[in-house]
C-alpha cells in the first residue's frame, strides 16, 4: 500500500478541477490524484517487481468487492470508492496503462499505447458520469493527447517519434460541452505542450492564461 494522503494536485491541475462543476469535481480531482500517484509509483521505481506489486495493489483495490470489508485502508482510495462508484475498473486500468511504461530489461523499447488507452477511457467515462455519454468518444481524444504529452516529456530517446505521434493525436480535437469544459482544458494545453516541442503543461508564464481561456471558450 501507498500513503496517498501526501498527493498533492499540481498547479495546472488545481486550475482545472477548480473550473469543474460540482458533479464533475471529485471524480477528475480523485482521477488527478490517482493519475499522479501511478506515475509516482513507474516513474521513480528502482526495482520494477516492487513497482508491480504497488501497482497490483491498486489495481485489486479498486476492482474488488467491498462489502463487509470496512473502511479501505487508504483516504485517496476511499475518496475514490465514493466518487467513482461505478466505473472503476477504468481506473484499475490506468494502473495497466502505467505498468506498461516499467521497462522489462534494459533493452525493452517505450511502449506508449497503454497509458493513451487508458487515459482516454478515463476521460471517456467521466463524461457518462457527468451526463454527457453523447461526448464520450470525443472526450476520450482529449485523454490521450494528455497522455502523449506527458509521454514526451518522460522520455527522452525517441522523443522525436513520440512528439509526431502526439501531434497526430491532439491535432483538431474535438469540442466538448460546457460541462466537459476540464477536460477540454487539459487536452488544450496539451496540445499547447506538444505544439511547443514537449514542453510542460504549466512550462512558461503564459500556460495559466491559455489554461483560462479553454476553460471559458473551450479551444
Amino acid at each position: 500500500m501507498d500513503n496517498a494522503a501526501n498527493e498533492q494536485l499540481g498547479d495546472w491541475e488545481s486550475l482545472v478541477v477548480g473550473n469543474a462543476r460540482p458533479g464533475l469535481r471529485d471524480p477528475l480531482c480523485d482521477l488527478l490524484l490517482v493519475d499522479r500517484l501511478l506515475a509516482r509509483i513507474v516513474l521513480t521505481a528502482n526495482e520494477p517487481a516492487l513497482a508491480q506489486i504497488r501497482l497490483a495493489w491498486w489495481r485489486e483495490e479498486l476492482t474488488r468487492e467491498r462489502e463487509g470489508l470496512g473502511a479501505p485502508p487508504d483516504p485517496l482510495l476511499a475518496s475514490l470508492l465514493e466518487s467513482w462508484p461505478s466505473e472503476r475498473k477504468v481506473l484499475a486500468s490506468l494502473a495497466d496503462g502505467w505498468e506498461t511504461l516499467l521497462p522489462e530489461d534494459e533493452d525493452s523499447a517505450f511502449e506508449t499505447g497503454g497509458l493513451a488507452a487508458a487515459r482516454g477511457e478515463a476521460f471517456a467515462a467521466l463524461a457518462v458520469m457527468s451526463g454527457c455519454a453523447h461526448a464520450a468518444s470525443d472526450a476520450a481524444r482529449h485523454g490521450q493527447a494528455w497522455a502523449h504529452a506527458e509521454l514526451v516529456l518522460i522520455d527522452g530517446g525517441e522523443k522525436g517519434a513520440l512528439l509526431r505521434k502526439g501531434l497526430r493525436v491532439a491535432e483538431e480535437l474535438p469540442r466538448l460541452p460546457s460541462g466537459l469544459r476540464p477536460l477540454a482544458m487539459i487536452g488544450g494545453l496539451s496540445r499547447r505542450s506538444l505544439k511547443r516541442g514537449g514542453k510542460p503543461l504549466f512550462g512558461d508564464r503564459l500556460s495559466p492564461f491559455a489554461a483560462l481561456r479553454l476553460g471559458i471558450f473551450g479551444t
